[in-house]
């Protein structure tokens, strides 16, 4: 029986120590267990907020792309589109549907085969060039989906994968701010030139013109050479309106400004031309309750007149000519394009079922003695002296036109805030005097002839070749000096510095400028200054005596 209890306890022993063990290994697990658990929960934690944290970096970068100022796209290596951003579908028109592989934009955005092939061509040769992550740059003209053409520039980068990046930056609004920058500049620069030609050839005119009105003072009609000096004075004329037209494109002097409603100028000017143009259908359609406008009728109508016989020309077997009037108000973001400061404007639109006219054409319209007809239509200078004009009152003058499909002439003239003053009548006769004059002009022949005139209009008169001349001769004499005629441009002192030197020796000094060049410039400022009048030469016997005795008897 002993035997028997120290086995089994033996027994009992070895199966606590085998429980004691299996107890030690359970615990051993189940710490294994706890503690791969717990870092299993840290893994998904950590899991969890780098997946948080990638989320939101995709966020930061989608709204990156979408308020990104230019297109965006990114095409995989097997040419689908795999993301646009709103911007490429704003500037293009197309959305992924439109164009979900490289094949339906190439397609779409150059509908032409040619410019298609040409485009992948040099996206072929771009992609053979450079390395990855390098951009490539180009510049493209671009159909978008309503039909118009957009001027891109691409720049494109291949990423280590294989796929496209590219950006589209639409430069078509800059270009056309950068062409009408250059054709400003080079209309200012041959309007420098119109300006100053037309100021010499006035002052030759002045002397034609005034030795053939002494010369026919003293010849009867009867006389043999009477009908070749009124000959004389008729070309004369002509050649002043020649140069007026010059100096209207480079100057745009205003002789007569008053507020007027552009409906009026437009009504009287479509009625003179329609009046001999009846194979034209004239459409007229006026803003009602149109803004008044300051400016010179007679140049208004004479742009447009101009306008007409342009769309007349272009309309060799008839047509249609449509005028409108309306307001518009420039805002600052479209000030750049139209060239003119923000504010309201008065529109008139000339458009015609004409020829129309290529780009090139379009480039010259307004450039002195530049014209498509023959010699029997005109010189070239109706449409650069409208140019002038137009500038020269505020405005601008724009053209539009395709070939084959007519023009479109915009005229933009700024909104006055004046009331319409009635137009006072005017006499044609010379009136005479007995005033002394100081006639101050540095052309020999206009000294010459302007002396001449003035003694048989009755005054007595006293010439200076020079700004420096009349002004010692003005302080010798100024008790005695009615009047002085300046002349505006001179070698030395010029109009300008004349005009003050006599007000600083005389404030009560009457002066008449008198120019080869329009009311404008240096000749308006002296104007706003005090200076009493202004005639433009060459002038007529009449005009210069009217224009003195508004002077003198006030």
């Amino acid at each position: 029986m002993r035997i028997k209890s120290e086995e089994l306890i033996r027994e009992l022993e070895e199966a606590r120590k085998e429980a004691e063990y299996y107890r030690k290994m359970a615990e051993e697990s189940g710490r294994r267990c706890l503690q791969g658990i717990d870092r299993l929960t840290r893994l998904v934690w950590d899991l969890r907020e780098a997946q948080e944290a990638l989320n939101k970096e995709k966020e930061k970068f989608r709204i990156l792309l979408e308020e990104f100022p230019f297109g965006v796209a990114l095409i995989s290596k097997s040419g689908r589109y795999r993301y646009i951003n709103s911007r490429f579908t704003g500037i293009f028109g197309y959305t992924l549907k439109d164009v979900p592989t490289g094949k339906q934009w190439w397609k779409k955005a150059y509908p032409d085969p040619e410019k298609r092939k040409m485009a992948i061509s040099m996206w072929v040769e771009d992609l053979e060039k450079f390395e990855n992550g390098e951009f490539r740059q180009r510049t493209f003209s671009v159909v978008c989906k309503d039909g118009t053409e957009k001027l891109i520039n691409f720049r494109s980068a291949s990423l280590r994968n294989g796929d496209q990046f590219v950006i589209y930056e639409d430069i078509t609004r800059q270009k056309r701010i950068e062409k009408h920058l250059i054709q400003a500049q080079k209309m200012d620069a041959i309007g420098t030139l119109a300006g100053g030609i037309a100021h010499d050839f006035n002052n030759l005119l002045m002397g034609i013109q005034g030795r053939a009105s002494l010369m026919l003072m003293d010849t009867a009609p009867e006389h043999p050479h009477f009908e070749e000096l009124k000959a004389i004075q008729d070309i004369v004329r002509s050649a002043a309106d020649l140069t007026s037209q010059l100096l209207g494109f480079a100057r745009g002097g205003k002789y007569e400004v008053r507020v007027v409603s552009p409906n009026e100028v437009v009504e009287k000017s479509f009625t003179i031309f329609a009046r001999t143009r009846k194979e034209i259908r004239i459409h007229v359609k006026y803003q009602e309750n149109a803004w008044l406008i300051e400016a010179d009728p007679g140049q208004i109508e004479q742009v447009l007149l101009n306008l007409y016989i342009n769309a007349w020309q272009a309309m060799p077997n008839g047509g249609d000519l449509y005028i409108e009037t309306s307001n518009v108000t420039v805002g600052r973001d479209d000030s750049v394009s139209y060239k003119v400061e923000p504010g309201d404007y008065v529109k008139i639109s000339v458009s015609d079922t004409g020829m129309g006219m290529d780009d090139g054409v379009m480039e010259r319209i307004f450039e002195p003695f530049f014209t498509t007809r023959n010699k029997e239509r005109g010189v070239g200078l109706g449409l650069a002296s409208a140019y002038g004009i137009v500038r020269n009152h505020g405005g601008v003058i724009e053209v539009t036109s395709e070939k084959g499909k007519g023009s479109t002439f915009d005229i933009y003239l700024p909104r006055s805030r004046k009331q319409v003053i009635e137009e006072k009548t005017r006499h044609g006769k010379i009136l005479k005097g007995s005033e002394k004059v100081l006639l101050i002009d540095d052309e020999e022949e206009v000294l010459h002839v302007g002396k001449k005139l003035l003694e048989r209009m009755g005054h007595y008169v006293f010439t200076a070749a020079s700004g420096e001349e009349g002004i010692e001769l003005y302080k010798k004499l100024t008790d005695d000096i009615d009047l002085v005629i300046l002349d505006m441009i001179m070698p030395g002192l010029g109009g300008k510095e004349t005009f003050h030197a006599l007000r600083s020796i005389n404030p009560e000094v009457k002066v008449l400028l008198s120019s080869g060049y329009s009311l404008d410039g240096q000749a308006r400022t002296l104007m706003e200054k005090g200076c009493n009048g202004f005639i433009p030469k060459p002038f007529r016997a009449e005009d210069l005596s009217r224009a003195m005795r508004q002077i003198l008897d006030n």
